[in-house]
């Protein structure tokens, strides 16, 4: 079920009287109306859901009784870049969310949608005083309210997380243990030196292990990945910016084939409405979708990757059934233009 589907079967859900039967849960929150000064509050709350199973914030919805009057214009010209910044600001992990607007009865009603955090908790690293966000609170989704975390729940967070770093432990030694590789070294750089399997340190001088860095597969502390291929190294310790480090092999031309009016051919729509996505949907910096190339003749093209033409053709097909999506996304974003 897509957001736009979930709710307006929350909606659409309504008693003889019409009023809204689903009352505000662990993944549910009605907002009679939207504006920035409450920035706060939303934050709050989003940091809570993140921190359970995720949930919606609906805007335009009156809690008592529970009934769409539908949300004011400010949430049309919700500019959420700068949302984004705030709430990477005051919380960490990042909290991944997404928004839109749902048309019921001739109502608009907004909606933010907040994703369960993958890394769990979400932590407030500064303190907001209309909501009394202290650095260091973790809030957590009970029923209807946004608490404080109590000691059950953070056991549990802390458990799940207990486990899934002994799964991915898991999965590394079974991963070597089919490798039929017994033989294996760490390389730190900090100290200059090779452990070997013996337990015997072995010092190397930095340039060396530069060279060997510049042929072998690495993979850095913490991020592993199964699918990559079985890494010859595993690099721990910052390395010095300053020196020669090892960069990936990326050829523009073959990781990013598509330029923006090559991906509006593709997907039979105007180079303007591949922009209008591509800002929607956040793909720029975004390194698996797009990359910047900067030429000597033209400053900076832009090109993108052949995911993001698979991405965006999903989001246009999810779109079909209600034109009016696509509509509105261009509304927002001819908005967001002419605010600036």
């Amino acid at each position: 079920m897509s957001h736009d589907e979930f709710v307006l079967s929350i909606l659409g859900n309504t008693n003889l009287a019409g009023y809204i039967k689903s009352r505000e849960r662990n993944d549910l929150e009605y907002k009679e109306s939207f504006g920035q000064k409450s920035w706060a509050k939303y934050a709050k709350t989003m940091a809570s859901f993140a921190n359970n199973k995720g949930g919606y914030i609906l805007f335009g919805v009156k809690d008592n009784p529970r009934q769409v009057v539908g949300v004011n214009s400010a949430f049309n010209n919700f500019e959420q870049e700068k949302f984004t910044e705030y709430l990477n600001s005051y919380f960490a992990q990042e909290i991944l969310w997404e928004t839109g607007i749902v048309e019921i009865e001739g109502k608009s009603v907004g909606f933010i949608y907040t994703g369960e955090a993958i890394n769990k908790p979400i932590i407030a690293q500064k303190a907001e005083s209309s909501e009394k966000i202290a650095c260091g609170d973790v809030y957590y989704r009970y029923r209807a309210r946004s608490e404080k975390i109590k000691y059950a729940e953070m056991h549990r967070i802390v458990e799940d997380r207990a486990a899934k770093e002994r799964e991915s432990i898991l999965k590394l030694l079974e991963v070597i243990r089919k490798s039929e590789t017994a033989n294996l070294g760490i390389v730190n750089y900090d100290k200059g030196s090779f452990s070997t399997p013996l337990g015997v340190d072995v010092a190397i001088d930095k340039k060396i292990i530069m060279k060997v860095l510049r042929k072998a597969k690495y993979i850095k502390e913490g991020s592993f990945s199964e699918t990559d291929g079985i890494p010859v190294l595993k690099v721990t310790g910052n390395i010095d910016l300053a020196e020669e480090v090892p960069v990936p092999n990326i050829d523009p031309d073959i990781q990013y084939p598509h330029l923006q009016k090559d991906l509006a051919q593709r997907l039979n729509i105007t180079p303007y409405e591949v922009g209008v996505l591509v800002w929607k949907f956040k793909m720029k910096g975004t390194k698996k979708f797009h990359l910047e190339v900067t030429t000597s003749k033209s400053g900076k093209v832009h090109k993108f990757s052949d995911m993001a033409l698979q991405f965006l053709a999903e989001k246009i097909n999810s779109m079909k059934d209600d034109s009016t999506v696509f509509v509105q996304i261009k509304n927002q974003y001819r908005t967001r233009r002419t605010l600036k």
